[in-house]
């Protein structure tokens, strides 16, 4: 159980998907939801807890903790796993790595290999004594379209692909994503490295349960109530955003004096002034800018000879040529900023966070 009172446990969803895989119904998940939305808490207080009580071995891995060296950083996470799990000895491997930081073992030590070869052969040694182990193991693989958006990684994707698909009796895997462009890159186009490997799912919003959840905590922590209908209907306005609504609640228990509507005006505030958005916003170009400004308006045809005009005026050119624009929009589906839509010329803003944020911190002021 988790010790934190204001976790919601989704126990039936995790018994689930616990039961698809012990059924050999699948060998692996993909959940999407945007961020926010309560994916890691999911894999780390339900999911790894069921599946450790079910005597699986069970690594939870985030990809958005690796900007660089992603092989070898996903690599050094498994061999620690397999060592700490009993299932291989670390002497084996240590002739392989180049340098350990502060004397210490572990890949928050920064630890390194001698040269890529060695990370490749070590993955799938590794691998091969997960999946001969008598205890099935289970990796919960945290924003995994951090891998597409770096073309250095595809062979890193291709060798993992490769190893889960020979020992997918023995070794299962949850991938997650707050991408959908990404995960598209990665899971459903047809050239994409996991193409059809496994069931691509949308993650599960929470229901009216978890507000009344999270009203009767207020209450517990406070000795106060708070409105769950009402609470109710500011979750749905805000987009059903867990953590939103979570962190609604909270600033209500340490500020007393405020109203639920007060609390969510402040909040709404933050999120506007949200400095990682600021900069996503700020390392744009003017015409990527632009472009997102476009999109977020449902604007089309972008590269209709009127909205080009309309785009050059603004930047003070005098011609913006198509595969200028179209250059612009493959950076931003490279970045996972847009996504693309079945129409031709169709775009969407891949975060709805980020579109808000877009839409009060940027569009409104203007």
């Amino acid at each position: 159980m988790s010790g934190d009172i204001w976790h919601y446990p989704r126990l039936a969803l995790a018994k689930q998907v616990l039961g698809m895989f012990e059924s050999g119904l699948s060998t692996a998940l993909v959940f999407f939801a945007p961020r926010r939305m309560g994916k890691t808490e999911f894999l780390l207080k339900d999911m790894r807890p069921l599946a450790t009580r079910q005597h699986w071995h069970t690594l939870y891995f985030s990809f958005l903790d690796t900007t660089s060296n992603t092989k070898e950083a996903f690599t050094l996470a498994l061999l620690e796993f397999a060592v700490e799990s009993g299932i291989t000895k670390w002497g084996k491997f240590q002739s392989r790595i180049k340098k350990i930081s502060a004397g210490a073992v572990g890949i928050q030590a920064g630890v390194e290999f001698r040269d890529p070869q060695q990370a490749k052969i070590t993955l799938k040694e590794v691998m091969t004594l997960l999946a001969k182990n008598k205890h099935k193991t289970l990796l919960l693989l945290d924003e995994v379209q951090v891998l597409s958006q770096d073309n250095d990684n595809r062979d890193f994707v291709a060798a993992l692909r490769t190893m889960l698909d020979v020992n997918k009796d023995c070794i299962k895997v949850i991938f997650t994503g707050s991408s959908r462009e990404g995960l598209r890159r990665m899971f459903s186009k047809s050239n994409a490295p996991f193409f059809h490997f496994g069931q691509n799912l949308p993650f599960p919003e929470l229901e009216e349960d978890f507000v009344s959840h999270l009203a009767d905590v207020f209450q517990q922590a406070t000795g106060r109530k708070i409105n769950a209908k009402q609470l109710w209907q500011v979750f749905g306005d805000m987009g059903k955003v867990p953590q939103l609504i979570r962190s609604l609640v909270e600033r209500m228990v340490l500020h007393p004096n405020l109203s639920l509507q007060q609390a969510r005006q402040q909040l709404m505030q933050d999120i506007t002034e949200d400095r990682e958005y600021a900069l996503t916003w700020e390392s744009c170009s003017i015409l990527e800018r632009l472009a997102i400004k476009a999109i977020v308006l449902d604007e089309t045809e972008l590269f209709s000879e009127e909205k080009r005009n309309q785009l050059a005026l603004f930047m003070g050119i005098e011609t913006l040529p198509v595969s200028t624009i179209q250059s612009a929009i493959r950076t931003l589906q490279r970045k996972s900023i847009i996504g693309s839509l079945p129409e031709r010329g169709a775009y969407y803003i891949d975060d709805p966070n980020f579109k808000r944020w877009i839409e009060q911190a940027v569009i409104e002021e203007h």
